[in-house]
């Protein structure tokens, strides 16, 4: 699955940069990249994540915040700095049709990875505390003399099924609609870099073909293992899981590299 929090993301090669959609603390981070044509501004996207990450801990599925996330979308995006010269220059020049709907277009990318970003916090937050609760339950268990080799009758059963269930994965943005969202910003000669073997073999259903990594790939990506790795050369549509390209969409008619590990 696409990863834009540096945790689960350790180990990464020198020439990997994690996709910061306008939100993650600091400046200057030699590990991140962020986008120069990021439609909204760094504390509208804050603003917008902070709701996300609420809405995300008070939800079960990614539908509940995705029915949410349409609504905020609409709202932020009036507010953007791009969206307001828009209306300006609209009233000036008249209206560009085509650029407008390309704004709108990557605001919708931005806020999509700004959702999922947030959802990511949150499965780190209920793994974390589902580590705990484990914790806590072992004891539970100790002190009700439930050792390993004890056969419990139905009460002592009854309460070790009780335990709660926190479902650390969470709701999760679809990994099409990630990798589409991070396709529109990709800058040209850029690629991108998977380690998910599930991920691997979406792209292989969708036509997607590797082969051994090249000397000049892999020292784009920061890499000198020779053999360890694969690369193919790819549209966008079908990095992003679509049987057919957006004509709105132009990243997803444009080719792009991608690494993965050869084991994967």
């Amino acid at each position: 699955m696409p990863t834009l929090s540096a945790a689960g993301a350790e180990g990464l090669p020198a020439g990997v940069r994690l996709f910061d959609p306008g939100v993650a603390e600091g400046q200057g981070d030699a590990t991140r990249f962020t986008p120069a044509n990021l439609p909204m501004s760094g504390h509208v996207a804050k603003a917008m994540l902070a709701q996300f990450v609420q809405l995300a801990r008070e939800s079960k599925t990614v539908a509940d915040v995705s029915a949410f996330a349409s609504g905020v979308y609409e709202d932020f995006h009036k507010n953007t700095t791009h969206a307001i010269k828009d209306q300006i220059q609209a009233a000036v020049q008249g209206e560009d049709a085509a650029a407008k709907a390309l704004e709108r277009t990557l605001s919708k990318a931005q806020t999509e990875l700004c959702l999922a970003w947030a959802l990511e916090d949150v499965a780190r937050e209920l793994k974390g505390l589902e580590a705990r609760l484990d914790d806590q339950w072992k004891t539970f268990e100790q002190n009700l003399g439930m050792d390993g080799d004890d056969a419990l009758d139905d009460d002592g059963l009854g309460l070790v099924e009780g335990k709660p269930s926190l479902v650390p994965s969470g709701p999760a943005v679809p990994a099409r609609m990630i990798l589409d969202a991070v396709l529109a910003f990709l800058p040209e000669g850029c690629g991108l870099f998977s380690r998910d073997a599930a991920l691997r073999a979406d792209w292989e259903e969708f036509g997607v073909t590797f082969a051994p990594a090249s000397e000049a790939t892999l020292a784009r990506f920061g890499l000198e293992a020779q053999g360890a790795w694969l690369e193919a050369e790819a549209e966008g549509r079908r990095l992003c899981l679509s049987r057919r390209a957006d004509p709105e969409k132009a990243w997803q008619a444009r080719s792009v590299t991608v690494l993965v590990p050869a084991g994967s």
